[in-house]
Parts: structure tokens; C-alpha cells; sequence
């Protein structure tokens, strides 16, 4: 009985092969050229539909992972913001796309920082430099454009200076000079100063640590400023 079944087996395998071959042979008339059709000719388009398929299963699959990846790193580390208004030229510009983190982030001096305002006159968040951190003193000499942290003098490259104009104190008052940064604060500046609110503003002021949303690391847009923002101003 199972001779006759095994029988039956092969004369179906065999009948599937001389119809493979003859498809073969009418698809690429190797008949007329005299070419002998072999078993490999024939499982050949199969194999190669099937590593097809499997290349296209494993794109599919990396293209996913990745897609997955970006979206969690965006989530949970990483956040775009853009750039409104003259406030950090000529480090940054209007209508700039950052790539911001704050991931385990504590500020730091010199950091531009996006900070959301407890105020209701600022609408969306605003970017500034990091100028000093809990503890450190804050002096000015607003005629002559100069910063002081703890006594010494900043170098500044970054800031966009005007010629035959003092720097604006805004909010502050000479007599509550030098400035102490409070416990879990910073004190924080624009490099455009004439054109920036920050803390030199009542309405701003130092802001507290829990109101920073991240730290400038890249601008993505536009693409030839793509780049680490760095904290020479340059952004190159």
C-alpha cells in the first residue's frame, strides 16, 4: 500500500516538473535554442522570489526599529523647538529649528537654555544664555557693555554690541548691585541685549530651574547652519 501511495507521490512530483519545464520552454523558447531544461533552471525564479520576499521582511523590520527609535528618543529625551524673534542674534535667528534635550539635564553656565515663563505675557517659550547659577554674583557696567560673575570680567564674543549705546538695565536697579542667584535659579541673558526680555525684566527675572525645558544642541534648519549649537555664539 505505501509502495503504491510513493508511487502515486513521485508520478505527481514528476508530472509538476515536465509542466514547469514546458512553461519554462514556452516562456524563453530554449527548445528552439536547443537548450536542455534542468531542475535548477526551474527552482531558480523561486528562490530568488523568495529572497526577495526575506530582504524586504528585514527592510521592513530596520525601517520600523528605526522609525520606533526616533520616536521615543523625541518623547523621552529630545524636543524641536523655533527660534521667535532678534533676542540671540547673532548666535540664533528667527524661524531657526533647534533640536533641544533635557534629559538629566542641571544648567550650566554659558548653556542656552529654552525656558517656559510663568507669566502670561509670554506665550510661547523663550531662549536665552545662561549667565550665572545659584550662589554666583552678577555685576554690570551697562556703559560699557560689561558682565561680571563672581568678580570677573566675562569674555563674550557672541554678544551683538551697539556702537554709541549703553546696555540696557532694564528692571535693574543700580543700588541692588551686584546680584546674588538665588538657590535652585539662574540668571539668564539674550546675546542681542538691547533687543532681549530676560532677567534683567521684572517680568522674567531668575527663573527657577524646574522652568527650563532643555538645552540648545543642534540646529537642524536652516540646512546650511546645520549643526551643534556651540557656546562661542558661532554655532559651527
Amino acid at each position: 500500500m505505501d509502495s503504491k501511495e510513493n508511487k502515486e507521490d513521485n508520478n505527481i512530483n514528476n508530472t509538476e516538473e515536465e509542466l514547469d519545464k514546458e512553461e519554462l520552454s514556452e516562456e524563453l523558447n530554449f527548445e528552439d535554442l536547443g537548450i536542455e531544461i534542468t531542475p535548477e533552471m526551474i527552482e531558480a525564479p523561486k528562490v530568488r522570489k523568495k529572497r526577495f520576499a526575506e530582504e524586504l521582511f528585514e527592510w521592513v523590520e530596520i525601517f520600523s526599529s528605526a522609525l520606533l527609535t526616533v520616536i521615543l528618543l523625541f518623547t523621552f529625551a529630545f524636543r524641536m523647538v523655533t527660534v521667535e524673534g532678534p533676542s540671540m542674534q547673532e548666535t540664533l535667528h528667527a524661524r531657526d529649528n533647534l533640536v533641544i534635550s533635557h534629559l538629566f539635564y542641571k544648567p550650566k553656565q554659558n548653556d542656552i537654555v529654552v525656558i517656559q515663563v510663568p507669566n502670561t505675557a509670554f506665550t510661547v517659550p523663550i531662549i536665552k544664555r545662561v549667565i550665572a547659577t545659584e550662589g554666583q554674583q552678577i555685576d554690570f557696567d551697562f556703559d560699557n557693555w560689561k558682565v561680571y560673575v563672581d568678580g570677573v570680567e566675562l569674555d563674550e564674543p557672541y554678544v551683538n554690541y551697539m556702537d554709541g549705546q549703553p546696555m540696557h538695565s532694564s528692571s535693574i536697579e543700580y543700588a541692588s548691585l551686584p546680584i546674588t542667584v538665588e538657590p535652585g535659579k539662574i540668571f539668564v541673558m539674550g546675546d542681542n541685549r538691547n533687543l532681549s526680555a530676560d532677567s534683567r525684566n521684572a517680568l522674567i527675572g531668575q527663573v527657577d530651574i524646574n522652568n527650563v525645558v532643555g538645552r540648545v544642541m543642534f540646529r537642524v534648519f536652516p540646512f546650511d547652519q546645520f549643526g551643534v549649537v556651540k557656546a562661542n555664539g558661532t554655532g559651527k
